[in-house]
């Protein structure tokens, strides 16, 4: 049987890696507005340059914070088990400090 560690790391890991290279594009300023992909807050459709800008700062926030997720995940490999799960939902509870950046980025537009 697969201990939590492993299933908590695997898990952290994976999804850092899938949001890491979903963030890319937008990263990169190959995503024009739209109405599906991308950072969604009302400052971002005011105008094509506040897209760009927004959403290469969300991602560069967001692309840091799945980084963490991907480092936590390796963490979990050796820490005692009574602890992974702590430190599994802490780390996917800092999504918090992103999305506080970029709605403070945006403001500052």
């Amino acid at each position: 049987m697969i201990s939590i560690n492993v299933k908590s790391a695997v898990t952290l890991v994976i999804l850092g890696s899938v949001i890491f290279i979903l963030l890319t594009p937008l990263y990169r300023g190959k995503v024009r507005r739209n109405p599906v992909y991308g950072i969604r807050i009302r400052k971002a459709f005011e105008s094509e340059e506040n897209w760009y800008k927004i959403n290469r700062y969300g991602a560069t926030a967001m692309m840091y914070w799945a980084a963490l997720l991907m480092v936590m995940g390796i963490i979990c490999l050796f820490i005692p088990p009574q602890f992974v799960l702590t430190v599994a939902k802490v780390s996917i509870m800092l999504i918090i400090i992103p999305i506080i950046q970029i709605l403070r980025y945006a403001k500052r537009l």
